[in-house]
Formats: C-alpha cells, structure tokens, sequence
C-alpha cells in the first residue's frame, strides 16, 4: 500500500496536510486534506488525475503508472484573473468632487484676504 504526505500552505499562508492512500493491489485511492476525507475513488491501477480545491486555489494530483510501479505528483495550477476585475481606487468619481472642494477652498481663502486688506 502506498501512503504519501505534502504540506501545502495556501495563498493565505495557512498549512494544509494532505495525505493520500494508494492500494497496491486493490488500487483503491484515499485523499485527505487536514485529516478530512476530501475523495475516494476505487479500482485505479492505471495513470489517471484528480483535481481538488483548497481554499481557492485548484490543485492537480497525478497518479503515474510505469511497469506497476506508481509516481505521484500534486501541482497547484495557475489562479486564472479572467473574472475578477481591477477596482478603481481614483477614478472620476473621486476627482471631480475633489477638483471642486479645492476650488471651493481657493475662493474662501482670497474672499477671506480680500476682505482683511480692505
């Protein structure tokens, strides 16, 4: 029976302990994330891959058969930004009312000093 263990930490910095059982002859697979049981698939003698999340970043487990002898390989994929979109911090909405308060500002300063010259 193969047993393998990672210690992923996460986008977050927090530790995940993924463990995974792996049949020899059964070819029964067990994968656990933090001693939870995350999946179990039966019957898997051959190469085959898995994807599971963690937190929210998508993690692939390889399973590599050559000659019944097995290489197991977990790869965090690439975060994909298609969806999220960039917030603004300084657009229109905060320049115009800015622009307007600094003008507002100027004329209550001279009208102020005008009025202490005369």
């Amino acid at each position: 029976m193969a047993y393998i263990n990672w210690t992923y930490y996460s986008l977050t910095g927090l530790p995940y302990y993924i463990e995974m059982y792996h049949g020899d002859d059964s070819g029964h697979i067990i994968l656990m994330v933090n001693e939870e049981i995350t999946m179990i698939d039966f019957n898997k003698k051959h190469s085959h891959k898995y994807s599971f999340y963690i937190e929210s970043q998508l993690l692939e487990l390889e399973i590599n058969e050559d000659n019944s002898t097995y290489e197991y390989v977990l790869t965090p994929q690439p975060m994909k930004l298609e969806g999220l979109v960039e917030e603004k911090y300084f657009d229109e909405t905060f320049w115009i009312p800015l622009i307007i308060l600094i003008i507002a500002i100027n004329l209550v300063m001279l009208f102020i000093n005008h009025n202490d010259l005369v």
